[in-house]
């Protein structure tokens, strides 16, 4: 009876890896809500999803490799989650919705889309809002058209300061996607922002890139109002934590997959099998999490190299130990699953050479 009760349970489904350190952040946002604990979740850390570290800040086109290849891995990873049967899923990553808008249609199950939850939560708004987030989010308009079909003027950066942005989150020294928090990238938002608000005169931000609710926290904020460094009158919107919101009132649908997993691996697929936990909960998936990020800065700082982008994490999927047929679904397809943090210690470096020796 236990196992059939658990079956009803919402299954979340939270796609990450364009940010490893984004999906945790959506994941902390959700437990902080109590509704979360009434859901399954499955979140899929996929790092092959994003830019190599060469290929970002660049012009692709459609039919170049690095978007073939990025098609055919987001394609996957939506099978690979319709496969593991959850209700309906997020996106931890902005600029990503418009590539998985264009797959979407295709796959049986609910999309919680973050840029329209966003929108909507903006309802009724008469200010500016300025929207952040990296060149290829604002080149998009994907925020610029939720926003103005909800009766919203919003703005984006100049040009001068979008490159600030860029600057903030991926910097190989000091920028977000470095795994790490510094002052220089906040001291660039910060003024960004402040720019912004003399140049356009917006009241409201849509933090419009998952890596920036990591430097622009609620905390964060509050001090930076106290130091001077943001006006008083600015509203920071997190658009994670709409997503958050969002995924645990939706009720979803997924219909099975009609044909076997390996069906859907396209001609481009880059693929590394993920490190799987069988966790009791999110806060022991964002603990996991957490040590695999010190275990990763560690090895890489012992052979004179750092996280310089998304692409180079491991790929890590978390899943509620109630979910008895995920469990299952995984050792079909011959992956290990673990379910004790203290494991890591054991397997952690083996698992990184291996994960590393693909980049030699």
């Amino acid at each position: 009876m236990k196992i059939k009760d658990n079956l009803k349970q919402p299954r979340i489904g939270i796609i990450g890896g364009m940010g490893n350190e984004a999906m945790v952040d959506l994941m902390t946002k959700i437990s902080s809500l109590s509704a979360h604990k009434e859901c399954q979740f499955v979140a899929f850390g996929n790092a092959r999803l994003a830019y190599k570290p060469q290929e970002v800040m660049q012009q692709w086109r459609p039919t170049d490799i690095p978007e073939l290849r990025k098609f055919d891995t987001a394609a996957y990873t939506l099978r690979f989650m319709q496969y593991l049967a959850v209700d309906h899923l997020g996106l931890a990553c902005n600029s990503a919705h418009e590539l998985f808008r264009r797959i979407l249609p295709d796959i049986p199950v609910t999309f919680v889309d973050m840029i329209k939850q966003t929108a909507i939560s903006l309802q009724g708004c008469q200010e500016t809002v300025l929207v952040m987030g990296v060149n290829s989010l604002i080149e998009s308009g994907l925020y610029q058209t939720a926003l103005t079909e909800q009766g919203i003027k919003a703005i984006q950066p100049t040009i001068e300061n979008q490159a600030k942005i860029m600057e903030a989150i991926y910097n190989p020294d000091f920028g977000i996607k470095t795994a790490k928090i510094t002052q220089q990238a906040e001291t660039l938002l910060c003024e960004v922002i402040g720019d912004e608000i003399a140049k356009q005169g917006c009241t409201k931000v849509i933090l419009g890139c998952t890596e920036l609710p990591l430097a622009l926290t609620a905390s964060s904020c509050q001090r930076f109002k106290a130091q001077g460094m943001l006006p008083e009158k600015i509203d920071v919107i997190d658009a994670s934590m709409a997503l958050a919101q969002a995924l645990v009132a939706v009720k979803g649908h997924s219909e099975p997959l009609i044909q076997p997993l390996a069906t859907y691996q396209g001609q481009h697929l880059d693929w590394a099998t993920p490190l799987v936990f069988k966790v009791s909960s999110l806060t022991e998936s964002i603990e996991i999490q957490q040590r695999i990020f010190d275990y990763t800065v560690d090895y890489l700082t012992e052979r004179n190299q750092s996280v310089v982008g998304s692409y180079f994490h491991l790929p890590t999927l978390f899943f509620s130990e109630s979910a008895m047929d995920i469990e299952q679904k995984l050792a079909a397809l011959d992956i290990d699953i673990y379910s004790d943090i203290n494991v890591l210690d054991e397997i952690i470096t083996n698992k990184l050479a291996d994960y590393y020796s693909d980049f030699e």
